[in-house]
């Protein structure tokens, strides 16, 4: 896998289904054996993938986050990999960018 970085902090991935933005410090904390589908790695609520926020604190979707300081790599026009990995029903994408994370956290940990 060539790594090729955004700048300090992220860094990409390409699929058969597009390229994807990768945080590094999200990477850093992502465990892929505890992923479950439908759950952001990154702790967000998934509004910063379709953007889909009603701003309303009492939502349950949104569970009072505030979804302006959401997904660093989404709000930068970077397609997050961590959000796509959560919230994208394709599962051939979904099966192929959880290889490609685990194999990068493994890269970058050598």
């Amino acid at each position: 896998m060539t790594i090729k970085n955004y700048d300090e902090r992220a860094c990409e991935i390409v699929t058969e289904e597009g390229v994807f933005a990768v945080d590094k410090d999200v990477l850093d904390k992502f465990d892929p054996s505890k992923h479950e589908h439908g759950v952001a790695a990154c702790g967000c609520c998934g509004c910063c993938f379709d953007g889909d926020c009603c701003n309303d604190s009492d939502c349950g979707r949104c569970e009072g986050k505030h979804c302006d300081k959401t997904c660093r790599e989404n709000s930068e026009n970077h397609e997050c990999a961590f959000c796509h990995l959560a919230f994208d029903a394709n599962e051939k994408c979904h099966d192929e960018i959880l290889a490609d994370l685990k194999e990068l956290k493994s890269e970058l940990a050598d």
